[in-house]
């Protein structure tokens, strides 16, 4: 494993990606995606599979954009840099809900696999994955 400084710089800014993603989604700012993804990215969601940033953020946007709350967490992130690309594996939990309650409406559980490339504006993701894990529906709990 690589420890250098320009190596830890680069999964700093990395795992950055991620949090302003999650940013994006929380706040409902979709359009802040265009300074995650390249403008070719490809990526499947639980919205779908696609091509091309535009594309990939009118689905992102259709999956939560209903929702009043959401809280998106990543953890156990594993990035690893090779030059100018990267990968980036990380849990992705997702919580949902209503302005009227404190209590989720659903609970989503992920596992992110994304690739990354350096740009002239600093690294980007240019394939998103994320593969369903768990799934829990408040109204289904317990049936």
């Amino acid at each position: 494993m690589n420890h250098d400084l320009r190596t830890l710089a680069d999964r700093a800014e990395l795992n950055d990606l991620l949090l302003h993603m999650g940013r994006a989604l929380d706040e409902h700012t979709f359009d802040d995606l265009n300074d995650v993804l390249t403008p070719d990215a490809t990526g499947s969601t639980r919205n779908g599979s696609g091509t091309g940033r535009d594309i990939l953020i009118a689905q992102i946007e259709a999956g939560n954009k209903d929702h009043t709350r959401l809280l998106h967490r990543f953890s156990s992130v594993l990035i690893k840099v090779d030059g100018d690309t990267a990968t980036i594996r990380a849990y992705i939990t997702a919580l949902t809900g209503t302005a009227e309650s404190l209590v989720p409406t659903s609970r989503r559980y992920g596992l992110m696999r994304d690739k990354a490339v350096r740009t002239p504006d600093g690294w980007r993701i240019s394939e998103l994955r994320v593969e369903p894990v768990f799934v829990v529906d408040e109204d289904t709990v317990g049936a």
